[in-house]
């Protein structure tokens, strides 16, 4: 198992969660911190400064963090609006053959956001009462790209272009054990090919060019 895993390089839905966390949000904190910058140091960086009422970027683990302890607010994102979220499902919509540039890691941002918080008080805080609408449109976004994906594997079979830019973290897990294993077997039948067609590995040379060995040369049996 452990030797599949590593050569599919697929991460499961919580290992995916956890690298999004380090995803900066705004938040507005209450309190002071007692520094000489009022920064706090963390091993990605230092961030703040924390003034009451005064606004700044931290890592989502960390604004979550706070927000469960009544220090801050935290600020919806600028992609998280329902107007933007809005045009962007009307982009996606209109052009299957590409996606919209969303945040690498928006879908576990957005779970997070709507699910962190009891009894829904932290979307509620964040999203006041659009909370309900910018939730619909995320769901439809995100469904909306999965079926554009699965067209376009649809169509490698019809040796066609695909573009598969602008996906999320998500997203890629979703289509890298199958990418991964057509590349396998790629591999695996041009080495075939060679085999049969009596053409052994290439050799590097003493000044380091690249030369492909002869064909074997079958010995005829002596009778």
């Amino acid at each position: 198992m452990a030797s599949i895993r590593h050569q599919s390089m697929v991460f499961t839905p919580k290992e995916i969660d956890f690298f999004a966390k380090d995803e900066l949000v705004t938040i507005v904190p209450n309190f002071s911190l007692p520094t000489e910058d009022s920064n706090c140091s963390c091993m990605m960086g230092d961030f703040g400064p924390f003034q009451p009422n005064r606004e700044c970027l931290v890592p989502l683990w960390l604004a979550l963090a706070l927000w469960k302890r009544r220090k801050c607010t935290i600020k919806a994102p600028e992609w998280m609006s329902a107007n933007y979220l809005q045009s962007v499902l009307e982009l996606e919509r209109q052009d299957p053959s590409s996606f919209q540039p969303l945040p690498f890691h928006y879908q576990e941002v957005a779970h997070s956001l709507f699910t962190a918080g009891t009894q829904e008080s932290l979307p509620r805080e964040v999203f006041g009462d659009e909370q309900a609408r910018v939730r619909d449109l995320v769901n439809l976004v995100q469904k909306t790209r999965y079926n554009k994906i699965l067209q376009g594997l649809g169509m490698m079979s019809e040796a066609a272009a695909v573009k598969l830019n602008n996906l999320s973290a998500m997203e890629l897990n979703a289509v890298r054990a199958f990418f991964t294993g057509a590349l396998d077997q790629f591999h695996r039948y041009s080495k075939m090919g060679d085999v049969d067609a009596g053409i052994a590995p290439a050799t590097v040379a003493a000044g380091g060019e690249q030369q492909a060995q002869q064909p074997v040369r079958q010995l005829r049996r002596g009778g």
